[in-house]
């Protein structure tokens, strides 16, 4: 049995649902849980803040980033293996990085 990292809203209850949930992400900014969204309870969208959003975009682009550089420096490509530890380091800076600024 698969286990669902969230709850799924239904459709019509994110509909009434929306002016709280956008609240919420004022209020919370980056630390505002994501919802889950989807027809028949099935997972299809996720909102999440505006903060959040950016914060992950970022992570895309350090990855991207990090990975680019690598691959320079190395005069070559890189295989899955060295390419996911690299993604996995950059991933533990981007969380010490926002641990050290939440202080």
């Amino acid at each position: 049995m698969t286990r669902k990292p969230h709850d799924v809203l239904a459709t019509r209850e994110a509909r009434a649902q929306l002016p709280a949930l956008l609240e919420r992400c004022r209020q919370d900014g980056a630390d505002a849980d994501p919802v889950v969204i989807g027809a028949r309870r099935r997972p299809e969208a996720v909102v999440l803040s505006y903060e959040r959003y950016l914060q992950l975009a970022g992570g895309r682009e350090r990855v991207a980033a990090a990975l680019e550089r690598q691959t320079r420096e190395a005069g070559e490509t890189l295989d899955a293996d060295e390419a996911l530890k690299i993604a996995d380091e950059e991933l533990h800076a981007m969380r010490r990085t926002r641990r050290t600024n939440r202080r």
